[in-house]
């Protein structure tokens, strides 16, 4: 598995090129040449499709046989799968020999030699036994009576002191109606929601334009995936590292695979992230949901969709 991937490293060196350059010339993330050169193959079953394309950019830029390339790695999946067949089917025969053994394995009683003095008739234990079971059942009876008395003095309702202080007079509420103010609409205006507030344009299909309020420096962008789902991501036109090109899909738990990424306001015009398929993932800036349309989240087909986010700066 790995021969691939070092001959691809090989003549990426012998041309005195570096993983950024490849990545640069490529559009490829860094992660994922790192990924291909080290033949790591496996993180990558169901995308087969993207790592034939990955192949085909690679040996453009480096020169390569691409055909050549793309059957190596078909014989390399054939081995994937080989090799796991393979190891189910040693698990299963494990499995069976555990099962076997369990069959075959029995339990015999020890053999008791019976003495004739632990059968003689002794009245007093029988007594002293009587006497441990009696004690026994009267604990009992004093338990449930006790938690019985106790459950009904809980619920009785306590008894107001006669000499309880009691305080008549109005309750002055100036300095909460000078902190909150009523709109209109009935709505509460506390002078702090609109400053917070991120307003979004829809320009096409998921391609949205935001406005940050006026004194934002950076914000947060939090993506959840609802399904497997293979994502690569490019900030202000070139590939954004710091976002892993992978395969998104829920953890053991069952439990949404979220990735959140800060971005500094200066430094940011758009992104464009491309999903493998569009199941109902979901967009939020800072914690501030994207409203997107029902055309945009009934996009189930199995292909590759771009969400695209503009800054709108004034």
């Amino acid at each position: 598995m790995d021969n691939l991937g070092e001959k691809i490293r090989q003549k990426r060196e012998k041309q005195k090129l570096t993983v950024e350059d490849l990545s640069a010339k490529t559009k490829i993330s860094v992660a994922v040449l790192k990924d291909i050169e080290n033949g790591k193959f496996d993180r990558y079953k169901g995308d087969e499709a993207y790592v034939k394309m990955y192949l085909k950019k690679i040996s453009q830029a480096l020169n390569m046989d691409s055909e050549q390339l793309t059957k190596e790695y078909i014989e390399l999946t054939r081995e994937i799968e080989l090799e796991d067949l393979k190891e189910k089917e040693n698990q299963e025969e494990h499995n069976e020999d555990i099962v076997e053994k369990g069959k075959k394995f029995s339990f015999k009683a020890p053999q008791l030699t019976r003495k004739p003095s632990v059968y003689e008739d002794k009245s007093h234990v029988t007594i002293i036994r009587a006497g441990i079971i009696l004690v026994l059942v009267c604990l009992i009876i004093v338990v449930i009576w006790f938690g019985f008395y106790a459950t009904r003095s809980q619920s009785s309702d306590p008894v107001k002191p006669d000499n309880q202080l009691t305080v008549e007079g109005d309750i002055n509420t100036d300095d909460q109606n000078s902190t909150d103010t009523s709109n209109s609409d009935g709505t509460v205006d506390n002078g702090t929601a609109n400053s917070e507030t991120v307003e979004f344009t829809r320009n096409d299909f998921l391609d949205y334009t935001m406005k940050l309020p006026a004194d934002a420096q950076t914000f947060t962008l939090r993506i959840e995936y609802n399904a497997p789902c293979w994502a690569q991501m490019s900030v202000n036109g070139d590939i954004y590292d710091q976002f892993v090109s992978k395969t998104y899909h829920e953890d053991e738990d069952g439990e949404t695979e979220t990735v959140e990424l800060t971005f500094n306001v200066d430094e940011f015009e758009s992104l464009d992230l491309r999903n493998g398929n569009n199941k109902g993932h979901r967009y939020f800036i800072n914690n501030q949901e994207v409203p997107l349309t029902d055309e945009d989240k009934n996009t189930n087909q199995d292909r590759p969709v771009d969400f695209i986010l503009t800054l709108e700066k004034e």
